[in-house]
């Protein structure tokens, strides 16, 4: 029988593997090309020509490349000046209500979300579920940048979510 000194010993080492495993988490959105074409489908489009806005609403979504992204509502924020081709380039997106974002290896559920095209960044927030197959991870906010592939989470109070990031990991079977 396994001391109760020994099975604490186990359980923590285990444990702080699993997390470390975790922190080491790296997207497979790395090195994503944000200048690549957006696609975008919905139900209804409203463009607010002198906003430099285009508002897409209803089983919204884009993709480009291996990522998509699907939601209720998404405004486009994008460039007045024109290239050669007299094609705006899009500055930002804005995404809300059943925001779901999805790549090769993960899939990242939230209620509101925010593609900054000039940071390379995405960030997701609102009663976020990150899933890949070691396992889930919930927190107010999330944030993946592009270019690293770094994936992080925040705990804090946002309103609305619980305010820590908590977890639930998959050890591998022996």
């Amino acid at each position: 029988m396994i001391g109760l000194r020994n099975f604490v010993s186990i359980t923590l080492l285990a444990f702080s593997s699993l997390c470390l495993s975790a922190q080491a988490q790296i997207s497979s959105l790395k090195n994503h090309e944000v200048q690549n074409p957006v696609d975008i489908s919905a139900d209804r489009l409203e463009v607010k020509q002198k906003e430099n806005i285009a508002l897409f609403t209803g089983n919204v979504v884009v993709t480009q490349d291996d990522m998509s992204l699907i939601s209720d509502r998404i405004t486009v924020f994008y460039e007045e000046e024109r290239d050669q081709n007299n094609s705006s380039s899009i500055s930002r997106l804005d995404a809300s209500g059943n925001v779901t974002l999805t790549s090769p290896t993960e899939t990242i559920k939230s209620t509101w979300g925010v593609y900054d095209f000039a940071e390379k960044i995405i960030t997701l927030g609102g009663n976020v579920e990150f899933n890949n197959s070691d396992g889930q991870i919930k927190s107010p906010r999330l944030q993946v940048n592009l270019t690293t592939g770094q994936i992080t989470m925040d705990g804090g109070r946002v309103e609305g979510s619980p305010d820590r990031v908590t977890g639930q990991f998959t050890p591998p079977k022996n």
